[in-house]
């Protein structure tokens, strides 16, 4: 009693009234509040916050008496298969709880269905249809287009599997590329299948046999199992009343979350706890954020590096863990970063913690951790390099645009983009990306414990999966960011319960910076062809020759053609 009135209390100087009057009738229907999350695909994915505070509400409403149980509506995914996962243990464990947990979809796709499958109850508007696509991804290859236009995308990669510059240079992709992301999406597409036939009782034969099917009509979903109900979303509240015994009382997951993290900080009044610092890096690896072409979040060393220096030397600050989510990008900006993440665990246990991707650049940071987390789903290693220059000599010279060169410089035109490498430069450019691969391969086995033969395999561009990498040492243990959080505390020695999470979060820059960037009329001509992958043609043509540590092909949520309608 004494806790409810300090928490209302609380509540009365720093909520609106409406949520205070909202908090009073969620006390006052015991056992029959239900919680409604409306989940939509936005414009642009869930922010890292907000991500995190929908899963810890999540966690708390499944061993909370007052409530009843969880609705879902669910209107489209623009999250990563990582955190998809995430969001379906947390919704496992609130059935596992003895809750009742109900999603209501108007359509539904892969994703959609991957999610709901962990709940107690599927519905599904009467004129949806159902549309299973599978684990796929589209490669463009532009080398015959560019060929037309006269641009040459002069590449070169140390890793036999780093394919990242081949989309820009043949027609198809060789071999060792299809060979790799064959068993890279067959990794995810086999855990889907199991995890989805296991939530909703089905075979794995049976739901693969659903897409050679696609789409499904709603009661062809019912008939096959998908779902367990073809409804209009108001008709599932009738349910609700009768398997709570009464009216029920809704009540949205964000101010449930609200109410429960005021509850959560109740305690710390009482006595301070040791800092675990929780380091968020999201986006490409860059040395400075102007180099980027457009805003978002990013990785710049520059911001990176001090902070990571400071944390070292606080003593408020007992343990960091790297919360990871990049495809790569600078070889140098990963080095500077890496660097100073092996200082800082000489000082106190640091576990990185990867999210949807972190790969090659992002698996760079990572690899001085004393411990690296990641999900079965996460994209990771790609430890490799690729680098050159986007040739526009060609093309400007079917325009009338000639260039010649005047001064005593005996080789004054490896980088620039008028030609392309010589042999003799060709041989030198290969030389230097080989340094850094080296490099790459030498941080691995050092953060790791091996020797540079035993990563080697491993290596050479390789894109794996979370589960695939535990199986060849690039990671410890599968998890989640909460759980390194706690073999944080446990490798800095904090008792249970006396820890608290300080999260340090790089936000990104208000405006892009694409006029420093594109350098040139005829570069932003071929971004605007091209789209996303035009971005990092015209990111090499402004720093052409920058060794770049990248994943082969964007992993992320949007990129799914198997996941999109």
């Amino acid at each position: 009693m004494i806790r409810i009135l300090v928490l209302a209390v609380l509540t009365l100087f720093t909520l609106p009234v409406r949520i205070l009057v909202t908090l009073w009738s969620w006390l006052s229907r015991r056992g029959r509040v239900v919680v409604v999350w409306e989940l939509t695909a936005g414009r642009k994915p869930m922010e890292p916050v907000a991500f995190a505070q929908a899963i810890g509400a999540l966690k708390a409403l499944g061993a909370d008496k007052k409530i009843g149980g969880l609705r879902i509506e669910l209107r489209g995914l623009l999250l990563g298969l990582s955190q998809i996962y995430l969001l379906r243990d947390a919704i496992t464990g609130v059935v596992a709880a003895g809750k009742r947990v109900e999603v209501h979809l108007d359509g539904m796709t892969d994703r959609e269905l991957l999610l709901s499958s962990a709940a107690t109850r599927i519905s599904l508007s009467p004129a949806s249809e159902v549309f299973l696509m599978g684990v796929a991804t589209p490669m463009k290859f532009y080398g015959d287009a560019l060929e037309r236009l006269g641009v040459v995308v002069d590449f070169e990669s140390a890793g036999a599997y780093k394919s990242f510059g081949e989309v820009y240079t043949r027609p198809m992709p060789t071999p060792a590329n299809r060979e790799a992301m064959d068993h890279l999406l067959g990794d995810l597409q086999d855990r889907w299948l199991r995890t989805v036939a296991a939530g909703r009782d089905l075979s794995v034969d049976a739901l693969q046999a659903l897409f050679l099917e696609s789409p499904v009509s709603a009661d062809g979903a019912l008939a096959a199992g998908l779902i367990d109900a073809v409804t209009y979303s108001d008709e599932d509240w009738d349910g609700w009343e009768q398997h709570l015994g009464g009216e029920a009382r809704s009540l949205s997951l964000k101010s449930y979350g609200r109410l429960r993290r005021i509850e959560s900080r109740l305690p710390s009044i009482r006595r301070r706890r040791a800092g675990i610092a929780v380091v968020h890096l999201d986006g490409p690896v860059v040395e400075r954020r102007a180099q980027m072409a457009r805003g978002g979040r990013m990785i710049a060393s520059d911001d990176v590096v001090p902070v990571l220096d400071s944390l070292a030397g606080n003593d408020a600050i007992k343990g960091v863990v790297l919360a990871v989510n990049s495809p790569g990008g600078s070889a140098l900006a990963s080095d500077l970063i890496a660097r100073s993440v092996g200082s800082l665990a000489r000082e106190k246990p640091v576990v990185a913690a990867m999210g949807n991707v972190a790969a090659s650049g992002g698996y760079y940071i990572a690899a001085r951790a004393h411990e690296i987390w990641a999900h079965p789903a996460t994209i990771t290693g790609s430890i490799g390099v690729v680098g050159g220059k986007v040739v526009l000599g060609g093309a400007l010279s079917r325009l009338g645009v000639q260039t010649t060169w005047m001064g005593p410089a005996p080789d004054p035109g490896m980088m620039t983009p008028e030609s392309p490498f010589h042999d003799d430069q060709r041989r030198r450019f290969r030389e230097s990306l080989k340094r850094v691969y080296a490099r790459f391969i030498a941080v691995v086995a050092e953060g790791r414990g091996l020797t540079e033969a035993e990563v080697e395999p491993v290596a050479q561009g390789r894109v794996w999966t979370g589960k695939q990498a535990v199986s060849n040492g690039l990671v410890d243990v599968l998890g989640t960011t909460e759980g390194a959080v706690s073999k944080v505390a446990e490798l800095a020695e904090i008792k249970a319960g006396r820890s608290r999470s300080v999260h340090i979060r790089f936000n990104p820059p208000k405006f892009g910076a694409v006029s420093q960037m594109v350098g040139g009329q005829a570069s932003a001509l071929l971004s605007h062809a091209l789209g996303a992958e035009g971005l990092l043609v015209t990111s090499l043509y402004s720093s052409p020759g920058e060794p770049m540590a990248l994943v082969p092909l964007e992993l992320d949520a949007p990129s799914w053609a198997g996941w999109l309608p």
